[in-house]
């Protein structure tokens, strides 16, 4: 029953973005692009509404509640009540600021000195269908036993069709918001949403929620959207490894990304690029560490989606990795003072060719010695069983002549 209704409220209130790959989820805060944190005192106008239509008064009404409730369980927001907006503005007046091109002929500068902005929304579409359609399906003959009986060709025997009344009832809402300053009168912030439609539908007989009911829940979802275009809302967005990046360098719109730094080197790159949209204007945190090791070099930073592509990046001097000891490190992106790392790159600090070649060349000294070492002493073991097996065999011949010359 109204079918879709309640997910795709729960899909506006919370955004899913899900994708492929490893990596993790966060939740952040997704700020709506116009300037709000000046605007905190709001007052919501009642919705306008197509007059002529049944259930669009009804509709208007809901959506207007709908708005003002999840404005004022934003947190972000205080929201003054209707009977303070009613003291002020009359009904005329909120009717025509729905519909002129500019408001300040409506609402004088400083008229409304209650709230910095007025939320005036305006649904422009409400629209109810009822559709009829038949669903035809063949009536089998069955045997005493109630199986279907078929011919000779093993085909079933088809003794009439039967037909199925569908009715679908289908309903739809769409409209607009404005933010008005109240001080100038003048438009901060305009929205508009495409048109929401629910249906429901049912066999042999008309489904329980009317059109108008289906219409009047579009509204609702429809004032949902308008404050999540409003409002900052919290939301869960999943972060892909790729994001994190460790590179020597970046030329042509390219990181040149690298597994491992070479020591040589004086400094290299890490970068957090192609964030979601839905970061933009969200504190995050770059660290490094070596493996299984405290942080050795963090970096805070708000995350901007003007440059995607490149992100952010930051040098760090090579000296930091070699002066903390070991070869493994890790890169870790936290969100904001969290403890846990949303993703973390493992690399290593590569050295020198002629070190590594210097290195081995002494363990294959080491192993050497180590050979020699165990060689001279299983032959000086053999010596001694050898000197101990002579001494046991003289000692048996000056028994044998003792007991000859007795």
């Amino acid at each position: 029953m109204l079918r879709g209704m309640y997910a795709l409220s729960v899909m506006a209130l919370v955004v899913l973005c899900g994708c492929e790959g490893g990596g993790a989820k966060t939740r952040i805060t997704a700020y709506p692009d116009w300037n709000w944190e000046a605007y905190r005192r709001l007052a919501v106008a009642p919705f306008e509404y197509p007059r002529n239509k049944p259930g669009a008064a009804e509709a208007a009404r809901q959506a207007t509640i709908m708005l003002e409730d999840l404005l004022a369980a934003n947190g972000n927001f205080q929201v003054l009540d209707r009977a303070s907006l009613k003291q002020v503005l009359t009904e005329q007046d909120l009717s025509q600021l729905a519909d002129v091109a500019d408001p300040s002929t409506v609402l004088p500068p400083g008229k409304l000195q209650i709230a910095q902005a007025l939320v005036v929304g305006k649904l422009t579409e409400f629209d109810t269908q009822v559709e009829r359609t038949e669903l035809r399906r063949p009536v089998y003959a069955l045997d005493r036993n109630g199986r279907i009986r078929r011919d000779r060709a093993g085909r079933p025997l088809v003794i009439r069709e039967e037909v199925i009344p569908v009715i679908r009832h289908v309903g739809t809402a769409g409209g607009s918001v404005r933010v008005i300053d109240a001080a100038t009168g003048k438009v901060v912030f305009s929205h508009r949403t495409p048109p929401i439609s629910f249906d429901d539908a049912q066999r042999g007989s008309p489904p329980r929620a009317s059109p108008q009911d289906l219409a009047i829940a579009a509204a609702r979802e429809m004032a949902v959207d308008c404050h999540n275009h409003i409002a900052p809302i919290r939301t869960d967005v999943k972060l892909k490894s790729q994001m994190l990046i460790v590179a020597l360098d970046y030329y042509d719109g390219e990181y040149d990304k690298v597994k491992e730094v070479p020591t040589t080197l004086d400094q290299f790159l890490v970068a957090v690029r192609q964030l979601p949209g839905e970061c933009d204007r969200n504190r995050f945190r770059v660290a490094l560490a070596p493996e299984g090791g405290r942080n050795i070099w963090e970096q805070e930073f708000v995350w901007t989606a003007n440059n995607p592509l490149r992100g952010q990046s930051w040098t760090v001097p090579v000296e930091l990795l070699r002066s903390a000891g070991g070869e493994k490190f890790v890169l870790k992106l936290y969100s904001g003072s969290d403890e846990q790392p949303l993703l973390d790159r493992e690399f290593k600090l590569k050295p020198p060719e002629n070190e590594k070649a210097k290195g081995g060349k002494a363990a294959r000294g080491r192993r050497a010695k180590s050979d020699k070492e165990s060689a001279d002493e299983r032959s000086a073991n053999a010596d001694d069983k050898d000197d101990g097996q002579q001494d046991d065999r003289e000692e048996d011949d000056e028994e044998e002549e003792e007991e000859e010359e007795d």
